[in-house]
């Protein structure tokens, strides 16, 4: 199993630096490692990891007879919005609203993913309404209204002014939001955003959505990163799980959103900073072994001291290539190799994706090899809001 603490001796990082302290790709790594290494361990984070072994042994009871639950969700974009559909939504006792996101991918797409990764679903249409065990699941294509009131709204993934301005609460009324403000208003997500145009925006009318729901007596919850960054999922390779969680088609998107996550780099540009500084705080919890004599460990110094040189001649701040050091170096230390001027991949580029096209062929199998034996993969940020929406 990956999952120890670092083996790696590390400098002393507490001193202030200048500049050309960060020149030097260890020091830049070293700093990363004493800012990111340390893992909390809260009452709250305790409780959703135990919620989360609960949701995936289906030992909750979801129940919305009491007025129709809305989710968005973007199927097909991570593992979680996937499994959120299996374990929570289909489950869900009474009437559930899914509202399908546009965006990157067309709803119809989306909906054929959710439908290919989990049989339970085939069959499922848009605008007709699919029976579940308990309940009953209506698909609705980003872009066109609902036509419920609404008691909870789970806001999982972007939608569309059409189909966000089409919102009518019920009284007492809950909002959960992934990835917004703690205040419910829009931050750097893309959950909040709209897909106008097939293209993802930011929405000026977001937080008026939000402000009028609270005028009406609605209870706005968001799911702090700060805990949903330290829930990850345990790989079913390694752990007793449901058997959905287990199909060739599930595992293999579980195990490509966790590679995306540790091998894809943004492009060098300073707004990228907030994603490699998740991919920090998550890939330590799946991989910390650093051994300093190792081949592979040194190639990463390599690779990210021309991270760094690239970022530097931008002009960019220490802690922009700071917060890519760790999961540059996870790369190497599990195999990969960028291609030459490479560092990522759209993740609408479906074949990217599928074959991590940043990395040279060979590594990028022996990538996802030592992925399959990791004992956790990404966070489940979606299925945790499911459950606050309930609680």
């Amino acid at each position: 199993m990956h999952k120890m603490s670092s083996s790696m001796s590390t400098r002393d990082g507490s001193a202030s630096s200048t500049v050309e302290d960060f020149t030097a790709a260890e020091n830049v790594f070293t700093r990363a490692l004493h800012m990111y290494k340390e893992l909390p361990v809260t009452p709250e984070i305790i409780c959703a990891k135990s919620n989360l072994k609960k949701f995936l042994a289906e030992e909750f009871e979801f129940d919305s007879s009491d007025g129709t639950t809305c989710a968005v969700h973007d199927f097909g974009e991570e593992s979680d919005d996937d499994i959120t559909a299996r374990f929570g939504i289909y489950r869900t006792k009474g009437l559930v609203a899914v509202v399908v996101s546009g965006g990157v991918k067309t709803p119809q797409e989306r909906l054929d993913h959710l439908t290919h990764i989990f049989p339970c679903f085939q069959g499922a249409v848009f605008e007709v309404p699919f029976k579940t065990p308990n309940g009953t699941v209506h698909f609705i294509a980003d872009g066109e209204t609902i036509p419920y009131r609404i008691k909870r709204f789970i806001n999982c993934g972007p939608c569309s002014t059409t189909t966000l301005n089409s919102i009518r609460f019920d009284l007492n009324a809950t909002i959960v939001t992934v990835g917004a403000n703690a205040d419910g208003t829009a931050g750097a997500g893309i959950n909040q955003k709209k897909t106008d145009n097939c293209i993802l925006e930011p929405n000026p009318g977001w937080n008026e959505f939000i402000e009028k729901a609270k005028s009406a007596g609605a209870t706005v919850k968001n799911m702090d990163v700060n805990l949903t960054r330290y829930v990850p999922f345990p790989n079913p390779r390694t752990n007793v799980m449901h058997k959905d969680m287990m199909t060739t088609q599930l595992m293999n998107s579980l195990e490509k959103t966790t590679a995306m996550f540790i091998v894809s780099r943004p492009p060098i540009i300073a707004v990228t900073e907030r994603v490699n500084e998740s991919n920090s705080v998550v890939g330590l919890q799946l991989f910390s072994i650093f051994d300093k004599t190792s081949k592979t460990y040194q190639m990463g110094l390599i690779k990210l001291q021309e991270y760094i040189d690239l970022a530097m001649s931008k002009g960019l701040p220490s802690t922009y290539y700071e917060k890519a050091a760790i999961p540059i170096m996870i790369t190497y230390c599990m195999g990969g190799q960028y291609k030459e001027g490479v560092w990522g991949f759209s993740p609408a580029d479906k074949d990217a994706r599928e074959l991590l096209s940043c990395l040279t062929l060979e590594s990028s199998l022996t990538v996802i090899e030592n992925i399959r034996r990791l004992e956790y993969f990404t966070p489940a940020y979606d299925p945790l809001a499911y459950i606050e929406a309930f609680v």
